[in-house]
């Protein structure tokens, strides 16, 4: 069944990433790493799905939800949503997904992300800090350009706050050397990580996926604490 929503805050994080601030109308419950399937509202006359992650922790934001996502040229989801002011309404489904956090408390989580693969993990790190979790949190995200960093000050302030959290940032192709973060892909940056005591959360595009998941195997990671989620 079809919920409301209404946009309660619109802000792009960067040229092309958005994130966009919803009031459900009713109850609204949700786990953190679930998401919603929204009704694409445009002029076409073809109805239209598309789902997307939330980033907002369960526990911050009672009633709403948030997604951040990214703006693609001719894309009928993203460019809708973005073109959403404070007060419009959207029909969603959801939430869904099984896209959890199930990690013991001994071990460590590590979260890999690329671009808006992120916006689960937001929700899912957030969720576990609400809680007053000790486990060490760990977060890799990758970008291309220095242009592209986004949400750093949220991770900053996180980590600073918690000592069991911390995050690096590693961009593929910076454009000058003002950046003074790691470099290069994100597969180039998990050498030391530990397979008996650490499990994996993955979201992004499916050849980075591919690609980690891979190099995990080769470190020893068993498949069972390897968990992902494709954006495409």
């Amino acid at each position: 069944m079809l919920k409301k929503a209404t946009v309660t805050d619109h802000k792009y994080l960067t040229d092309d990433v958005v994130e966009l601030t919803f009031k459900v109308e009713g109850n609204f419950n949700y786990a953190a790493g679930q998401f919603t399937t929204i009704r694409i509202q445009d002029n076409n006359p073809t109805p239209c799905f598309r789902a997307y992650s939330i980033s907002s922790a369960p526990s911050s934001l009672p009633g709403h939800f948030q997604t951040c996502l990214k703006v693609v040229e001719g894309g009928r989801g993203s460019n809708w949503l973005a073109s959403l002011n404070v007060g419009d309404e959207i029909n969603f489904l959801g939430p869904s997904g099984k896209f959890l956090f199930t990690t013991p408390k001994e071990k460590t989580a590590v979260f890999v992300a690329t671009g808006t693969g992120i916006t689960p993990f937001l929700s899912m790190i957030n969720e576990e800090l609400n809680k007053g979790s000790t486990q060490k949190l760990h977060l890799l995200l990758g970008l291309r350009h220095i242009k592209n960093v986004f949400y750093t000050e949220e991770l900053e302030k996180l980590s600073t706050e918690h000592e069991n959290f911390s995050y690096n940032i590693t961009l593929s192709r910076p454009e000058n050397e003002s950046w003074q973060g790691k470099t290069g892909r994100v597969t180039e940056h998990l050498d030391n990580l530990n397979p008996e005591t650490t499990e994996i959360y993955i979201c992004g595009l499916k050849e980075m996926i591919d690609a980690v998941i891979e190099k995990l195997k080769n470190l020893g990671f068993k498949e069972e604490n390897i968990h992902f989620e494709k954006y495409d």
